[in-house]
């Protein structure tokens, strides 16, 4: 005899919904338009008045990768296996 399956419907809230709140106000953003400086062919950001945007001083970084490998042991010749750790300087 085969039994019946009964299908129920059922929604419950996901468990995060209850969690949530409305966002804080926030003042706007003002506008800033970047040129280019025709002496240091540097980009300069402008302000919707017209006057220069210091944006502070930021650092660089750069990204190395280091490859090792190891060549077949003899058993297997032309095998070889591989592989990169990545470094990551930043100043």
């Amino acid at each position: 005899m085969a039994a019946e399956l009964t299908q129920t419907s059922t929604t419950n809230e996901p468990w995060g919904a209850s969690r949530m709140g409305h966002y804080t106000e926030t003042a706007p953003v003002p506008a800033f338009t970047a040129v280019l400086d025709p002496e240091t062919q540097t980009a300069v950001l402008i302000d919707e008045t017209g006057r220069t945007v210091e944006m502070g001083k930021h650092g660089t970084s750069t990204n190395t990768s280091t490859p090792t490998s190891t060549s077949g042991d003899g058993s297997q010749p032309g095998s070889s296996d591989s592989d990169s750790v990545p470094a990551n300087d930043q100043d």
